[in-house]
């Protein structure tokens, strides 16, 4: 209350600063401040210090030209204060204690004529500190309120204010005769004019049914018992609204003045009370989807898992992942994959039983708690239910949307731990969306072999990325009609600490985590470009170097400019680089960002090949669509066809194909002189192979030396 005196001041006053403070022997300090953050100050440098010397109100109109202020330091300093206007406040004993005072930085801001306003103001604060020094007398109030009426008036004004300000009203209840008086404020609560007829019956009637047996047994006990009693109720106010009240009440025995009564108030606490179940419905659920979020997910989880230790039965629990999604945000919008994620969201609830817990558990996943009781079949057949509500067409401003989910299932027993569980869930989701997205996929123990080699490869490479055992190994490629190098391929390549050297294929899986493939990416073309130049000096035929992209590279939007730059940066010119992918690669879900990396790749001066060629399902409509410039023969088809007359035809096929399409074609694989001569009757070129040569470092390349005679170093390794 006394920060709103002080805030009602500064609005009145249009003053910067209004305080409320007392004074002692040493010292100046603050009851109420509004406009500056002060705790004291002392005596000797207050201004408020001469209104209370001399018992008057005071107004200064220039601080700065009165001699008896001019040198104090909270008018001299800088920014200090020019204007003052204060007003003495007394105590309950009429012993002047404080001041009321408003202060500015302009001078002139106050004049003589507003002192009648602060005054009545001090009169107000007078009024609030006898209050709040009477309210821990509320028996002498009783006593003071019966004998002094003059009084009553003027503490009645103040009282109602209050209660106003602090929206709590009082009552009183005799015990003899149930008369209830109320406040003009439980008037208020209650939504009725001001002494309207009110009795006990009625007064419990406004409460909602369910409430009305505890307060009837709080008012009951207090009579027969002298209890006190608090409670939080609804109760529904004459206009229909519901109003949240604490009441609370005391006995009181009767005395020579007055008879036995219960004595108490009301405070409405409706905007806390929905403040606080507003928090605790944010800190629960989803504000989109209104699902639980991951926070209560959690806690939900654990008491089933607790009561399932306590009653064993399976316990299920399914997370959902959508397939698709991030083209829906990338084409459409975050706001229309807002909207279908509400969507999703609403399917899933309707889909599922009822005493099913369903919560958004991130991004586009969703996990779901099975009943506890539940067969793997049922359980099962929820995650299918699920699934197929998710696919069903969503139309959003004329535009259909399809997207799937795939699901990870898994089962608890009593010695397995809530986040177990999850880990079991989310492995079968990860194993399911790598090999069959779209379907159930429930926890297997050789998902943890798979798991684990994962972790075991990632772990590697990214040791070997944190301390540079990364490198190229570039294998020759070769002109079939004189063996002279023309291309190499760069090949990743790592060293264990203990000196033992690893291929791409055999940490596979963590070339094939989209985050740590960008990072091997840039990390070769970085190492790449460092042994161009050389390359080249040491190798004068040397055309190209063919670098090999991921499909994370490909559907990122601006791998074409940040490859591009990185060439620029080591002066690489891109018509000497050739960039290597796979059917599987083109194949992705983002077709369109794929075809838009390799237009702008090409429209660099980047050649484009497409490897192993001839394994896909599609390679004739990926020479159509994307802007391929050279086939790479699979090694599949090289390996058999001096003895296989179907893989020498197919191979023969793919050449005649390539060459009358104007692409080149290199082939895979090469590791016998047969394999190379008869290649070349075909019309390939171009070739590789541990013929001329396997992968090597920098270093061992540059000494490398190819012609019409196959190097001993391509024998030995041939054979």
């Amino acid at each position: 209350m006394f920060d709103q005196i002080t805030e009602l001041c500064v609005e009145l006053f249009h003053s910067s600063v209004s305080l409320i403070s007392f004074m002692d022997a040493e010292r100046q300090w603050y009851l109420s401040t509004c406009g500056v953050d002060l705790i004291e100050v002392p005596r000797d440098v207050a201004i408020c210090n001469y209104p209370i010397s001399t018992g008057c109100s005071l107004v200064v109109p220039r601080l700065a030209s009165d001699e008896r202020f001019s040198n104090n330091p909270l008018v001299a300093c800088e920014g200090g204060i020019q204007s003052y206007m204060g007003c003495p406040v007394r105590g309950p004993n009429q012993v002047i204690i404080g001041t009321v005072c408003v202060v500015d930085q302009r001078p002139d801001w106050f004049a003589p004529s507003q002192l009648i306003v602060l005054e009545g103001i001090a009169r107000i604060v007078e009024d609030l500190l006898e209050l709040h020094a009477k309210s821990h007398q509320a028996e002498q109030l009783t006593h003071d309120l019966a004998i002094k009426k003059e009084s009553l008036k003027n503490s009645n004004r103040i009282f109602n204010q209050a209660e106003r300000v602090a929206r709590v009203g009082s009552w009183e209840l005799e015990v003899d005769s149930n008369k209830l008086t109320w406040s003009a404020q439980v008037y208020a609560i209650h939504g009725l004019e001001p002494d309207s007829d009110i009795d006990l019956s009625n007064a419990i009637n406004f409460y909602e049914p369910e409430d009305r047996p505890a307060v009837e047994k709080a008012v009951s006990n207090a009579m027969e018992k002298s209890e006190p009693f608090k409670f939080e109720a609804n109760l529904r106010a004459a206009d229909g609204g519901s109003v949240r009240v604490r009441t609370v009440g005391e006995y009181l025995p009767a005395d020579d003045f007055l008879p036995a009564r219960i004595v108490g108030v009301i405070h409405d606490i409706s905007d806390s009370y929905h403040a606080q179940l507003a928090l605790k419905r944010a800190a629960d659920f989803d504000s989109l989807t209104n699902l639980f979020n991951r926070h209560a997910f959690d806690r939900v989880l654990q008491a089933r898992v607790r009561a399932m230790k306590e009653a064993p039965e399976d316990l299920f629990l399914l997370l959902v992942d959508l397939d698709g999604f991030k083209d829906v945000n990338d084409i459409f919008g975050h706001l229309v994959g807002d909207v279908v994620l509400e969507e999703i969201g609403d399917r899933i609830s309707r889909a599922v039983p009822l005493d099913t817990t369903v919560a958004r558990w991130g991004g586009d996943e969703f996990a779901i708690i099975i009943r506890q009781g539940a067969s793997i079949a049922e359980a099962q057949q929820v995650g299918e239910v699920i699934l197929a509500e998710i696919c069903k067409q969503t139309e959003f401003s004329g535009h259909k949307i399809m997207i799937s989910g795939t699901c990870g299932l898994a089962c608890a027993d009593e010695n397995k731990s809530p986040k177990e569980l999850i880990r079991r869930a989310d492995l079968a989701l990860y194993h399911g969306k790598a090999r069959e997205p779209g379907r159930v996929h429930i926890y297997d123990k050789s998902f943890e072999l798979t798991n684990d080699l994962r972790h075991k490869a990632i772990g590697q490479v990214r040791s070997a990325l944190d301390e540079n055992r990364i490198f190229p190994g570039y294998q020759p490629i070769v002109d079939l009609r004189n063996n002279q190098l023309v291309g190499l391929e760069a090949l990743m390549r790592l060293t264990t600490r203990s000196g033992h050297q690893m291929t791409a294929t055999q940490v596979l899986p963590a070339i094939l985590d989209p985050i740590l493939s960008r990072e091997i990416g840039e990390r070769m073309l970085s190492l790449i470009a460092e042994d161009f130049d050389e390359l080249r000096l040491a190798q004068p035929n040397l055309k190209f170097i063919s670098i090999n992209a991921t499909e994370a590279d490909l559907i990122s939007r601006d791998f074409a400019q940040k490859f591009l730059k990185a060439l620029e940066n080591n002066n690489v010119r891109p018509s000497l680089v050739t960039l290597e992918v796979t059917e599987t690669m083109l194949m992705a879900n983002d077709r369109t960002t794929v075809q838009k990396v390799l237009q702008d790749l090409k429209g660099g001066g980047i050649q484009i090949a497409l490897d192993d060629f001839g394994t896909g399902f599609s390679s004739l409509s990926h020479l159509r669509d994307f802007p391929i410039d050279k086939v790479k023969i699979d090694r599949s088809f090289v390996a058999s066809i001096c003895s296989n007359h179907q893989d020498r035809l197919i191979v023969q096929a793919l050449i005649s194909m390539a060459l009358n399409l104007n692409i080149g074609v290199i082939a895979e694989g090469i590791e016998k002189v047969e394999q190379r001569k008869l290649l070349l009757q075909m019309g390939c070129l171009q070739g590789q192979g541990f013929l001329f040569g396997a992968a090597q470092n920098g270093c061992r390349t540059k000494l490398l030396r190819l012609g019409n005679r196959l190097t001993r170093l391509g024998c030995e390794q041939a054979a």
